[in-house]
């Protein structure tokens, strides 16, 4: 109960409905059929009266003499009257009653009939019979029609009872699969995200169950990626945290010869922290990129040369090789942000390529779209892997990516920027040949061709 008002649930609705429709369905077609009877029989009792007053102005004809009927003519009328149980009024051309039988009780409306009385072509007179019990029907006629609607009753409640049955059978089985997805959706909204929906019933509903089970599928996948990122999140602060900690501390307890070297090694983790955070805000910013961007026509072959030449110096000191192939392709698009995809790209490409390895950058317009590649020889990506490189704070092999540094967001930060302009990022790879990430976005007005 609610505010004075009772919520009925969709099978108590849904028995309601049907039972309702097929109730005053059995009730119309019973009331049709019950007046339809009554007005063909009565019709048929009609026929039959006019019948047999034809039929006696037929009789009234031959036994009259020239239009005249004397008392003989008039007892043999009477006579006929007696045996068909008629009450009858005949009058002559000249209105003047000639026979009179009239009825045992009052002749109700409607429950006479009149014709006339002819010899030739001439009108001699006319005649009016009705039953002699005043009523249409004859007591075979009530007996048939009282048999007829009984039937017909029996009938009705027959087929309401079976349309009852029918109803609730109905409601049950339509409800029932919509009852399955509400206590699952029920159990994933309580915290069970391994629930699952049966899929049954028809089309419509298998469609709901079954998107109802992806999405409690991707809901399960990122709160098992969600627990996952907290944990890497908690380790990349708790390293910095916990060095700066224990230099601290040795410091207080004057155990540390070379002060120099130990503050020193103290900002270096205070870079690191600072580099994580850097991370954290940029990934930020990128989920709301619309409203950072600042387009104007960029050249990605200006903006990938020159960060190219700014990491030419760290591919080196690593002994990577460095190549770039760099052709104009000038796209709507923010030179920061831009940038920061370029920068991310290639530092994943630095940080996960070992020494004698390869890097190629290149950019170019291809099939109407403007590409920025960056293929390395690196360790590669796993195939089951493959699918979760943009996720934010997710990386492969763990241990060794926490040794080369790195959050696991630089990726996500590309994903986020490249869509917000409009473009899409692709990812190739084989495990121990190296990763292919494929840039493409819409090329600006004008340079199509």
């Amino acid at each position: 109960m609610s505010g004075g008002r009772r919520h009925w649930g969709l099978r108590a609705r849904l028995v309601l409905a049907l039972v309702a429709v097929a109730l005053l369905g059995t009730a119309i077609t019973t009331v049709y059929s019950s007046v339809s009877l009554t007005s063909h029989l009565e019709d048929s009792a009609r026929a039959r009266l006019h019948n047999s007053a034809v039929h006696f102005g037929d009789v009234a004809a031959v036994v009259s003499s020239d239009g005249a009927w004397d008392q003989q003519a008039v007892e043999t009328l009477h006579h006929l009257a007696q045996l068909e149980f008629l009450s009858v009024d005949l009058f002559d051309a000249q209105g003047r009653r000639i026979l009179y039988h009239p009825a045992s009780a009052p002749v109700r409306k409607g429950a006479a009939a009149t014709a006339a009385v002819k010899a030739g072509d001439r009108e001699i007179g006319t005649v009016t019979v009705s039953r002699d019990d005043g009523r249409l029907f004859t007591a075979e006629e009530i007996q048939l029609r009282e048999e007829l609607l009984s039937m017909q009753l029996v009938a009705g409640v027959l087929s309401a009872a079976v349309a009852v049955i029918i109803g609730l059978y109905l409601a049950v089985t339509l409800s029932r699969p919509l009852r399955s997805i509400r206590a699952g959706a029920e159990a994933m909204s309580a915290g069970d995200l391994g629930a699952r929906v049966p899929e049954r019933g028809d089309d419509e509903m298998r469609a709901v169950a079954d998107a109802l089970n992806r999405l409690a599928e991707t809901l399960q996948q990122e709160e098992s990626l969600r627990k996952e990122s907290v944990q890497d999140l908690a380790h990349e602060l708790r390293t910095p945290v916990m060095g700066v900690l224990a230099r601290v501390e040795a410091a207080q307890d004057g155990v540390l010869d070379d002060e120099a070297a130990n503050l020193s090694a103290m900002h270096d983790e205070a870079l690191r922290l600072a580099r994580l955070l850097d991370d954290l805000s940029a990934l930020a910013e990128a989920e709301r990129p619309g409203l950072l961007l600042e387009t104007e026509p960029v050249d990605l072959a200006t903006v990938a040369g020159a960060q190219a030449a700014a990491f030419a110096e760290a591919f080196a000191d690593k002994g990577i090789g460095l190549t770039t192939s760099v052709r104009p392709a000038v796209v709507d698009g923010d030179p920061g942000r831009l940038e920061q995809v370029v920068v991310n790209l290639l530092s994943n490409a630095l940080r996960y390529t070992d020494a004698c390895g390869t890097v190629t950058l290149t950019t170019g317009p291809d099939a109407g779209r403007a590409v920025l590649e960056v293929r390395d020889t690196g360790i590669g990506i796993a195939p089951e892997d493959v699918p979760r490189v943009f996720t934010r704070f997710w990386r492969g092999e763990k241990s060794r990516s926490r040794a080369t540094g790195g959050a696991g967001i630089g990726l996500s930060i590309v994903k986020e920027l490249v869509q917000a302009h409009g473009g899409e990022v692709t990812v190739e790879s084989a495990l121990g040949e190296g990763s292919t990430f494929t840039v493409r976005l819409p090329l600006a007005d004008g340079h199509a061709g």
